[in-house]
């Protein structure tokens, strides 16, 4: 039944690139009313689920410490400098918001990542695809690897972000919300630079400079090029990144 309800709601969806449905589409809906004792069973059941999910997300949450602490016992605090490793600037360490590569067919299927598409535990739905004629302009370009980071309260607060990967011709196009921080081989890789922009430190560092009015403030690129940190070599970023890996595994089970 909810599957026929939800195909009649995108039938009903319009817009261009970004679809949306009508109030009243979703309003004047019609569904079947089943008996009072029939819904409370229903209930029960949903509560149990809701008791297991909630379980499972704490669970995550757990994981995801993990991961930080790791993060620290190999590289120390985000924005200190570490033992013997280079202080360096974020922006000599990756390379932010990338020029789009201009060599690439119209025709080329690529992945559409709206800001929807991110989750504020890192996780990304890459299953949207468009032909890239139809979005390469107006929207923000990235390629496998690349990590995304929202710059817009409150999806920058709530931790969104993720690394970009399973993309349809290692290409992506998305919103133009996303600050994109690119590795630099032999210099850094994804996982250490996605990790140092969930830290509350890296984070509260950039509410303190955002700009703009009202709801649409903004981290500008330059908190992210000029944000100083230590350096570790690329082959601890690697041990990091497959202690990363697995622990994404355990998360996934």
């Amino acid at each position: 039944f909810m599957e026929k309800y939800i195909d009649t709601l995108r039938s009903q969806s319009i817009g261009g690139v970004i679809k949306y449905i009508k109030l009243e589409n979703i309003a004047d809906a019609k569904i079947e009313l089943l008996p009072k004792d029939e819904q409370v069973r229903i209930c029960k059941i949903l509560d149990k689920v809701k008791s297991s999910i909630n379980l499972q997300k704490h669970q995550l949450q757990k994981l995801d410490t993990l991961i930080k602490a790791r993060f620290v016992e190999m590289f120390g605090e985000p924005g200190q400098k570490y033992k013997n490793c280079e202080f360096r600037r974020l922006g000599e360490c990756s390379i932010v918001n990338p020029t789009k590569n201009k060599n690439i067919a119209d025709n080329i299927v690529v992945s559409f990542v709206p800001m929807t598409a991110v989750s504020e535990r890192g996780e990304i739905d890459t299953s949207c695809e468009k032909e890239y004629g139809e979005v390469k302009k107006g929207f923000t370009h990235f390629v496998e690897r690349d990590v995304l980071f929202a710059k817009i309260t409150p999806c920058m607060e709530n931790g969104k972000g993720a690394i970009a990967t399973n993309l349809t011709n290692g290409i992506g196009i998305g919103s133009t919300e996303f600050h994109v921080l690119r590795p630099i081989k032999n210099i850094s890789n994804s996982y250490w630079l996605y990790v140092l922009t969930t830290f509350k430190s890296f984070r509260s560092g950039a509410k303190k400079v955002m700009t703009g009015t009202g709801g649409q403030l903004r981290v500008p690129a330059d908190y992210i090029m000029s944000y100083r940190v230590s350096l570790p070599s690329i082959e601890l970023q690697d041990e990091f990144a497959e202690f990363y890996r697995h622990i994404d595994k355990l998360k996934f089970a």
